[in-house]
Formats: structure tokens, C-alpha cells, sequence
């Protein structure tokens, strides 16, 4: 079924565990965030939001008729569903730090030899 505004699958909505498109998107964010250098901030961000991960899914759901017009619905769905899940903040951190140590030691060994 094509999940969309309208049509929802229940089933990945009230799932306990990450969903494998969750997960894809969270490494998909996670190379984003390396590659722009910002691996330190987003840990740290993150960390800190993880209390209200839920909280934020809800504000996210109440936001979707606005937000559908500017970003991408299917995957601020993905995000939505994933941040009502207890564990996901620290999946996606480890995802984060799991990037920065493939791609990120490049990036510096790079910069040094630019230099």
C-alpha cells in the first residue's frame, strides 16, 4: 500500500521496533550531518532532545497539513514514526558516530594534507 497523507499503514505507525526504511533514513541523515561537519552539534542536540522525542513526533503530526507543502512527506513520516520510538534518539546518535568514523577521518586526513 503507498503510504501517504490519507492513507497510513498502521501496522509500521504503532510498530515497537525501528522499521528498516527508519533505519535507512537515519543513515541517510547521518552521512548528511558528517558531511557538513556538524557530527559534534548534532550528538549533542540530539542527546538533549531525546527526553522529548515522542513529544516532538506529536508536534511533527500536528504540523504535517502545513509542513506536506515544503518538505518531503514520506520522509518526515519516517521521522515522525521513528522519533515515537524509545530507543530510536540513540540508534540515530550511533548511526552519527558510526558515519563520523567511516567518512570522517578522510575528511581530516584531506584537510591536513591541503595544508
Amino acid at each position: 500500500m503507498q503510504e501517504d497523507f490519507w492513507n497510513v499503514d498502521w501496522d509500521k505507525e504503532f510498530a515497537e521496533e525501528l522499521q528498516e526504511d527508519e533505519l535507512a533514513l537515519f543513515e541517510k541523515l547521518a552521512k548528511e550531518v558528517v558531511q557538513r561537519q556538524l557530527t559534534v552539534p548534532a550528538v549533542m542536540l540530539i542527546e538533549s532532545f531525546k527526553p522529548f522525542n515522542w513529544i516532538g513526533s506529536q508536534l511533527m503530526l500536528m504540523l504535517e497539513p502545513i509542513t506536506v507543502y515544503m518538505f518531503n512527506i514520506r520522509e518526515m513520516q519516517i521521522v515522525r514514526r521513528a522519533l515515537q520510538k524509545r530507543d530510536a534518539m540513540e540508534v540515530f546518535v550511533q548511526k552519527i558516530e558510526k558515519a563520523d568514523s567511516e567518512f570522517g577521518p578522510k575528511k581530516k586526513k584531506k584537510r591536513s594534507s591541503d595544508e
